[in-house]
């Protein structure tokens, strides 16, 4: 807690690997695990690419890509819909020169995709 009783934000401390790194596996762990294929047999399909960082714990990230842009297997002309990506903030530890020699790695977020799905537009 700092001078006002409040506690600091994780993000502003140092913190050692072992400190949440299963925790951050679980958490990416079970993102990667949805439904068999279900980004397949999804209307708004996609594939998963890597997204690496060896500075980061996890230093590798499935990352969802849309397939075919804005296209919704057909239904995207007919009912004018299109593929939207799904993001969310996943917690990240990233390395941290500035918290050694007592910790490495500071508390991170980054915005990842998970998934696509098929929705109206924006309208403006």
């Amino acid at each position: 807690p700092n001078k006002n009783g409040l506690t600091l934000p994780l993000s502003n401390q140092c913190v050692d690997e072992s400190f949440c790194s299963y925790n951050l596996q679980d958490y990416h762990s079970q993102l990667v695990n949805l439904p068999s294929h279900i980004n397949e047999r999804s209307i708004a399909t996609w594939s998963y690419v890597e997204n690496i960082d060896l500075n980061r714990v996890p230093q590798v990230i499935h990352e969802a890509s849309c397939h075919s842009g804005h296209s919704c297997h057909g239904l995207d002309v007919a009912l004018g819909l299109e593929a939207i990506p799904v993001s969310l903030r996943v917690p990240v530890l990233r390395k941290n020169p500035a918290c050694f020699p007592t910790a490495s790695y500071s508390l991170d977020f980054e915005i990842i995709t998970v998934a696509c799905l098929c929705a109206v537009p924006r309208r403006a």
